[in-house]
């Protein structure tokens, strides 16, 4: 039993050993974690926080979009962490604030605003003055704001979930994946994926004032699950992403001379920024970013990725590998491992670790 269990968390402690992740340091930091969580996901309590609360999960690809406008925007705001793994976002409590049961959600005191792109809005449109910077810019004219709307739109018309999903039954397409998305944690959400129309029906059969909308998803459930498990049907996604990204590389190019440092659209930082920047993201973690992007494919995206990756907002935003073990820590049986995997994946490094000073 105890062979079993360490061999099923070696994956992760080999993807972990790949990324030169210190084990020792870790060890000694579990306990810190959470005072970073808590700087990630909304700044010091003491704060003022405008009033804003944002119900949101960590690794949820549309709740970090939101993330990413707040901290762009400089607005200070507290989180709700929904643990989704356990469908907490079904919780009768959740449905009276958000009735569609889903993440992220953000409260202005008295005013519900659901939708990562309903939230982005609201923000632009109440909090855009003094050090609160806008990010569709009103005074470059309708030529930059269509521009700014179209790689919006493009970039938000792909299915990130369905993507990051069918890498999961598809390992074959994918190359060097990163946490969140290793070892026995790939397992766990492919099993989760399997299981989401049973589970949402079982919510519904729970919930009569929310059943007919549940079960509404869970047939919505059945046919993304269908796109996610043929592969064909997969890679016509794929291509549908690469088209995106193409136009992406294009315009990138035209950005020369005294355009040189624009992001996508413009010198300052748009909305169409902070969807491009989490698609790269959510496209790296899931190990899509040499299909698409690396070793000469696409140098514009590529370069772009990387000063994304220096941009205060983005650090503020994409949770650490501390996290990510504190989470573990937290919670060990929301990726199917136990706390004798935990002790083998923590040995295990500390054996590495060893190993290479001695």
């Amino acid at each position: 039993m105890a062979f079993r269990i360490i061999r099923q968390a070696m994956p992760l402690i080999t993807a972990l050993h790949k990324r030169h992740f210190a084990f020792l340091f870790v060890v000694n930091q579990v306990t810190c974690i959470s005072a970073e969580m808590s700087t990630q996901t909304g700044g010091d309590a003491k704060t003022s926080t405008n009033g804003l609360l944002l119900y949101q999960n960590l690794y949820s690809f549309y709740s970090q979009k939101v993330v990413m406008a707040l901290h762009e925007k400089n607005l200070n705001f507290e989180s709700k962490l929904i643990d989704i793994t356990k469908g907490e976002q079904y919780k009768p409590w959740f449905l009276e604030i958000n009735p569609r049961g889903e993440v992220p959600v953000l409260q202005d005191t008295g005013k519900i605003i659901p939708d990562s792109n309903r939230i982005i809005d609201y923000l632009e449109d109440n909090f855009s003055n003094g050090d609160t910077p806008r990010l569709i810019p009103m005074d470059k004219g309708p030529e930059m704001r269509q521009k700014v709307s179209h790689f919006r739109n493009i970039i938000d018309s792909l299915p990130a979930n369905v993507i990051t999903m069918g890498t999961l039954f598809h390992n074959e397409l994918v190359q060097n994946p990163r946490i969140p998305f290793v070892g026995p944690v790939r397992t766990a959400l492919a099993n989760a994926e399997r299981d989401s129309s049973a589970n949402l029906r079982k919510y519904a059969e729970e919930n009569a004032n929310a059943k007919e909308m549940l079960l509404k998803k869970a047939e919505a459930q059945d046919k993304k699950h269908k796109t996610i498990i043929n592969k064909e049907e997969f890679l016509k996604l794929l291509g549908q992403v690469e088209e995106v990204l193409t136009q992406i590389e294009a315009e990138l190019g035209t950005h020369t001379g005294d355009k040189s440092n624009w992001w996508l659209c413009a010198e300052s930082f748009t909305v169409a920024d902070v969807a491009l920047a989490i698609l790269l993201e959510r496209l790296s973690q899931v190990g899509l970013e040499e299909r698409f992007w690396l070793n000469g494919k696409k140098p514009h995206v590529e370069a772009y990725y990387s000063r994304i990756k220096e941009r205060d907002s983005y650090k503020k935003t994409i949770p650490t590998t501390f996290m990510f073990i504190k989470l573990i820590f937290s919670n060990p049986y929301v990726i199917g491992i136990s706390v004798a995997a935990l002790i083998a994946i923590i040995v295990g490094g500390v054996f590495i670790v060893r190993k290479a000073v001695y």
